[in-house]
């Protein structure tokens, strides 16, 4: 139940919830010990720090940081 689109980076000891369907777009880079919790739905051109918990969408073109979990829109 997950799609990943094209040009993505997903670097070691991601972690990917499955049992709702889960999307990341494409051009989406996500950080070591990174967790993606199930039915999130990432944009287009968006970077996942390491060890960031997503449980929430991510709109395009962001990034999202630690320490307390952050969405930066350019």
């Amino acid at each position: 139940n997950v799609s990943i689109g094209k040009n993505c980076v997903i670097c070691q000891r991601v972690t990917i919830g499955h049992g709702r369907e889960t999307i990341i777009g494409d051009n989406v880079m996500i950080g070591s010990n990174a967790y993606i919790a199930p039915g999130v739905r990432i944009g287009n051109n968006v970077k996942i720090g390491a060890n960031c918990v997503v449980v929430e969408d991510i709109p395009d073109n962001a990034t999202v940081v630690l320490p307390k979990l952050r969405i930066i829109l350019k």
